[in-house]
Parts: C-alpha cells; sequence; structure tokens
C-alpha cells in the first residue's frame, strides 16, 4: 500500500513537472522551430532571445512592481479599517474588498474596459492601453490579496499592545509604525508578493487595458508570438522566468518557512 501511495504521489509530481520539462529541452534544442525531442543541443536560443519579448518582460515587471506598490498602500489601510470597524458599512468594504476574487478576470476585464471609455468620454482622459491603465487594471485584481494577507496577520495581533503604545504617549501613526506594522509584517509581504503575482501572471486585465506599445505584458507577447511561430527563444525566456522563480521560492521557503509566508502568519 504505501509503495502504491509513492508512486501515485510520484506520478503527480511528473504530471505537474512535464510541461516545464518540455518547455526547458525544447529550449536547448538546435532546430529554428519546435521539434521535440530535438536532435542535438545547443543554447543559442538563449543569446538570441527577442528584444520584443525582452520589451514585454520588462513592461511586466514594472507594472507588477507598480501593482505592489498601490495595493500594499491600499490594501494595508483596508484591512485595517475592516478589523477594527463595527456596522454594515464595514462589511460592505469586506465584500467588495474580495469581490475581485469571485468575478471572472475576462468579465472584469471588460468591465474596466467599458468604464475607461466612459471615462474617456467625459473627460478625454485616456486610460485603455495605456500603462497607467494596466497598473489601475491590475490593482484591482491584486488588492484583495494584500487585504487578505493582512487580516490574517492582523488576526493574531492583541489589541492591548498598540493600547499600551498609545497610553504612554506616542501618536496614532507611531503606535502604528512601532507596534502594529511589525506584528502584520508578515502578512503584508505575503500579501504584497501574491499582489506582484497576480499582475505579472495576467492576462484578461491586459488584455483590455494594455496593448499599447508600453503597456504589452510578457503573457499578451508571448500569445502574439505564438499566433505566428513558435520559436526556441520563447522556450528559452520562459525557462529562465521558472527557473527565477524556483530559486525565489526556494529562498523564502528557507528564510521565512514557505506555508507560513503564504499564509501571512508570523513567526513564534
Amino acid at each position: 500500500m504505501r509503495l502504491l501511495f509513492r508512486s501515485l504521489i510520484t506520478g503527480i509530481y511528473l504530471f505537474l513537472m512535464a510541461p516545464f520539462i518540455f518547455v526547458a529541452i525544447s529550449s536547448v534544442g538546435d532546430s529554428a522551430m519546435l521539434s521535440f525531442p530535438p536532435q542535438s543541443l545547443t543554447f543559442q536560443w538563449y543569446q538570441q532571445i527577442s528584444p520584443s519579448l525582452l520589451q514585454a518582460l520588462s513592461v511586466s515587471l514594472l507594472a507588477a512592481f507598480a501593482t505592489m506598490i498601490i495595493a500594499t498602500g491600499l490594501g494595508v489601510w483596508l484591512a485595517l479599517a475592516i478589523a477594527r470597524g463595527r456596522g454594515a458599512l464595514v462589511r460592505t468594504f469586506q465584500l467588495l474588498s474580495i469581490a475581485p476574487l469571485s468575478v471572472p478576470h475576462l468579465a472584469l476585464g471588460i468591465a474596466l474596459y467599458q468604464t475607461v471609455l466612459l471615462l474617456w468620454d467625459f473627460s478625454g482622459v485616456a486610460l485603455a492601453g495605456t500603462f497607467r491603465g494596466l497598473v489601475l487594471g491590475h490593482s484591482v485584481i491584486a488588492l484583495p490579496f494584500v487585504v487578505r494577507g493582512v487580516l490574517a496577520g492582523h488576526a493574531q495581533v492583541k489589541p492591548a499592545f498598540e493600547e499600551a503604545a498609545l497610553s504612554l504617549g506616542a501618536s496614532p501613526m507611531r503606535a502604528f509604525g512601532k507596534v502594529t506594522l511589525p506584528l502584520i509584517r508578515s502578512g503584508l509581504v505575503s500579501g504584497a508578493f501574491l499582489a506582484f503575482l497576480a499582475s505579472f501572471d495576467d492576462v484578461p486585465i491586459a488584455l483590455f487595458m494594455g496593448g499599447g506599445e508600453d503597456s504589452t505584458t510578457f503573457p499578451l507577447q508571448v500569445l502574439a508570438s505564438l499566433e505566428f511561430s513558435l520559436k526556441p527563444d520563447i522556450m528559452a525566456i520562459s525557462t529562465l522566468i521558472v527557473l527565477v522563480s524556483v530559486v525565489i521560492m526556494i529562498a523564502l521557503d528557507y528564510f521565512f518557512g514557505l506555508e507560513r509566508f503564504l499564509h501571512g502568519q508570523s513567526a513564534d
């Protein structure tokens, strides 16, 4: 029975790893078109990655970083208001803060696109197809991750800690910075990390809010490239991104403990 269980687990892991293994092996093939298995091995495609892919990757990284900053700045205060507030209004804020998680992102992208078109009709402000519009759309889907992360961290904070700081003469902002913020830091960082990933990995929102010269993200550029050909340089840059992601996850697990980090729990 134990052997059967281990075989099943091994099979599941191999099934999950199969796409990455296929991409990684294809990225070192000598053929200019996708072929598997490759006849011979070469790393030339890593040196010939298309500039358009690199440009799109930089857009994705910048948009994800800007989204993380905005979502974190808004999410921490919204989460604290939900955690400490009372009444129907707080319940409404709580429902609105997690609503993007329950709405299909394709529908959300269409709604955001229609909204910015109405804004352009009334004010002349163009957001669709711009970098700021892309960041705005990504902030909408990233905000719930920060709110949930901060709420998870705040659940372990005793109100007496901040009350003690206030009673000793600290201002509300100083008490927050010196007492509350360190206690919710783990949840805040995990929420910000997930917000970054939500932006970097998004396609539906970027499809409607991006697409301009400075707002074409890496997933959109890959999809556009695949429409015409499947060149090995796409496999090469995809392999590099996966490897960097694996290194980051290993580092997070080593320094913080991955499960505790993702759940926003503080170390004992």
